[in-house]
């Protein structure tokens, strides 16, 4: 999936963000902001936008001389949401349908995309996930694919939200899942640190993509990463970076995600704010 307009006004405000939270130090911003406007003037278009966005935010990583500027965001976002882990916990174990419901919370979770727009109120978004109509609905089909799985590949993405991937995966309860992280630090992705802060290792082997690329890009993820995304019975990708990644692989892939922008809406034929559960047929594509 190529760069679009559309994704350069949104990579700007991403840099805004950086700079407004506070993450770099005042000296640094018009120059960061700078960088960032001459990267994305000269800047190859014809790539993905997970690759436009690793290449730009090592340059500004490199500037602000900090291999993570994002850490104070991701670890407010993990320790927000695993106030709310317990209650949550509660709430499935009582649910009349928890696999489903376990689905649904791990889509709320997408909604903690610093990349996209700023933090929310995690409550108010849980609760209106876990009834809202979702725009395009293969819950059913992901319960019957992961019934006869037996391995079980799920991508992660950002910090925060994998509280309620944490959640998802306690429920599935399934005996083979490897969950994915990014193999270093890039916005407010999750890494190996934050799985381990709220117990992912508890339900799933974790490993990285090998990549620091905000969605995984094949032509850059590990010899580890390639064999497991080949030969996994089910691979579950959470969010819209990934889903601009893997968009066109060649393989089924169930996506997870609130749509953030109008360009991936109208590639799924949905609105901006929906939220989707899609079984991607390889051969669709």
């Amino acid at each position: 999936m190529d760069v679009a307009f559309e994704c350069i006004p949104c990579t700007v405000k991403s840099c805004l963000r950086l700079l407004d939270e506070g993450c770099v130090s005042e000296d640094q911003r018009e120059e960061l902001l700078r960088l960032t406007l001459g990267f994305l003037a000269v800047a190859d278009w014809a790539q993905s936008p997970p690759v436009l966005a690793r290449e730009l935010h090592a340059q500004l990583r490199k500037a602000a001389a900090d291999a993570d500027p994002y850490r104070k965001i991701k670890r407010r976002s993990n320790v927000a949401m695993l106030e709310h882990a317990g209650e949550l916990r509660d709430e499935l174990m009582h649910a009349s349908d928890p696999f489903t419901m376990a689905v649904r919370l791990a889509i709320a979770g997408n909604v903690i995309d610093f990349g996209a727009q700023h933090l929310f109120d995690p409550v108010a978004t849980i609760r209106r996930v876990l009834t809202a109509d979702l725009a395009i609905d293969d819950i059913g089909r992901l319960r019957e694919d992961m019934a006869c799985a037996q391995t079980v590949l799920y991508v992660g993405d950002n910090a925060g939200e994998i509280v309620l991937d944490e959640l998802f995966l306690e429920t599935m309860a399934h005996n083979d899942v490897t969950f994915v992280v990014r193999g270093a630090p890039v916005i407010n992705d999750a890494t190996l640190a934050d799985a381990e802060l709220v117990g992912i290792p508890a339900h799933a082997r974790v490993i990285t993509t090998g990549d620091d690329s905000p969605g995984v890009v094949l032509e850059r993820v590990s010899a580890e990463f390639q064999e497991l995304f080949d030969r996994a019975d089910v691979v579950i990708s959470k969010g819209q970076g990934n889903l601009e990644g893997l968009w066109g692989a060649p393989r089924d892939i169930y996506f997870l995600l609130t749509v953030k922008c109008e360009r991936i809406a109208r590639l799924l034929g949905v609105t901006v704010g929906d939220f989707v559960v899609w079984k991607h047929e390889a051969a669709v594509l």
